[in-house]
């Protein structure tokens, strides 16, 4: 009798084993082969089939035409001209932080670094 065993139908709680039987036989872990075999791989052959892997891959890669964008199509033309203006006021102001930048510390900056950080400057003004 066991105590502390509950059981529900098949399963039971409690019991290390429930109700299957006892095997007193120790099944043996298969012994690897550790020495001796050493198999050779053909390095064209490992090449090849990387090969058709990435040929695999490359077909599921589209490349997408590059088209050129109308604005015309999405803004009216009062709202063009507003972009464009604000733009050159963008681009004035940025100047002259980039003017203002290169005055204080001359060479130091790469262009495209003094522009970027003229523009944050102006972003935040």
């Amino acid at each position: 009798m066991d105590i502390n065993k509950v059981t529900f139908g098949n399963f039971s709680i409690g019991a290390k084993r429930g109700n299957a039987q006892r095997s007193d036989e120790k099944q043996e872990a298969p012994k690897a082969n550790v020495g001796g075999e050493t198999k050779s791989i053909d390095s064209e052959a490992l090449f090849n089939a990387m090969n058709i892997a990435g040929l695999q891959n490359k077909v599921n890669i589209s490349s997408v035409e590059r088209r050129e964008i109308n604005p015309a199509d999405y803004l009216t033309e009062d709202r063009i001209s507003d972009i464009e203006a604000m733009m050159g006021k963008f681009e004035d102001g940025v100047g002259t932080i980039a003017n203002a930048i290169e005055a204080e510390l001359p060479g130091f900056f790469a262009e495209d670094v003094k522009n970027a950080l003229a523009a944050k400057i102006y972003a935040e003004e």
